[in-house]
């Protein structure tokens, strides 16, 4: 118990640094609503300039409906803190935990998940809201089961990117200056996961190809769950994948950091 109770600070030390920073998280939600509202109007001029009532599989309705859900369900699961890893590689602040009986990827998620709680309590109640109006306009058939799936499915989804974003950290390792592989990683993401659109407009070969990686598990799949797209069999399946590809992640994020640390100087800090 004593062992978990420096996490628990952790977690403390993360929800007191977002509440000290209200302004950047409030610029940070108001940033995340222009790339929706400029797939929103993107879309609505292809629609509309369209005779057919069907782009690619999806009528204007449900097209819409997943550039909102997905873009809130992104700014639910980002994290970002890839960043904080790769400045303690660099400049020597993992000298601390090496010396001190702490777990520096424990740490790391602690104080992560703390510095999100609040966000995540305000964007999911900004996202209950929107699937309220958009349920009684179109109905898209949410019932107490899909909800509660959907909500396991984002929590797996906040894990599976927490820990690729540790496994994409150990770039730092190798790579002096990693700012681009980040960018670039972080592109890929949101491209890959569907967060920016329908990732199955792409076609099926595409499709067949991101069931060999992670991607699709962040933000497609659970977006999905909710606009009743996927059946109850395809969604256990997907939420069994979702814990397969985390365990996956654990286990390359611990084999890479052990054999990035056999190359970490320990200078700095």
């Amino acid at each position: 118990m004593k062992k978990f109770k420096k996490y628990i600070k952790a977690f403390e030390l993360g929800l007191q640094s977002s509440m000290e920073y209200r302004a950047n998280f409030a610029l940070s939600l108001i940033s995340s609503v222009f790339p929706m509202i400029m797939q929103i109007f993107l879309w609505t001029a292809i629609f509309f300039n369209s005779n057919d009532q069907k782009i690619l599989g999806y009528d204007y309705v449900h097209m819409i409906s997943y550039i909102i859900i997905a873009s809130i369900i992104n700014k639910l699961v980002s994290t970002g803190f890839e960043w904080d890893i790769s400045e303690d590689i660099r400049n020597g602040g993992l000298n601390k935990f090496i010396t001190r009986p702490i777990g520096y990827f424990s740490y790391r998620v602690f104080s992560f998940l703390g510095s999100k709680i609040m966000q995540l309590a305000i964007v999911s109640a900004i996202l209950a809201i929107i699937l309220t109006i958009i349920n009684s306009n179109f109905s898209l058939g949410i019932n107490p089961a899909r909800i509660l799936l959907f909500l396991l499915s984002i929590l797996l989804a906040l894990l599976l990117n927490t820990f690729l974003c540790i496994l994409f950290s150990s770039a730092a390792f190798w790579m002096t200056e990693n700012w681009a592989a980040f960018i670039f990683m972080n592109l890929l993401t949101q491209f890959a996961s569907g967060g920016l659109f329908p990732i199955d407009i792409l076609g099926k070969r595409f499709m067949r190809l991101l069931d060999f990686l992670p991607f699709k598990y962040i933000v497609y799949f659970p977006t999905n769950i909710i606009n009743g797209k996927l059946q109850f069999e395809e969604i256990f399946i997907g939420i069994a994948l979702q814990c397969a590809w985390i365990a996956a992640t654990i286990a390359l994020g611990k084999i890479f950091w052990k054999i990035g640390m056999k190359k970490y100087i320990a200078v700095g800090g």
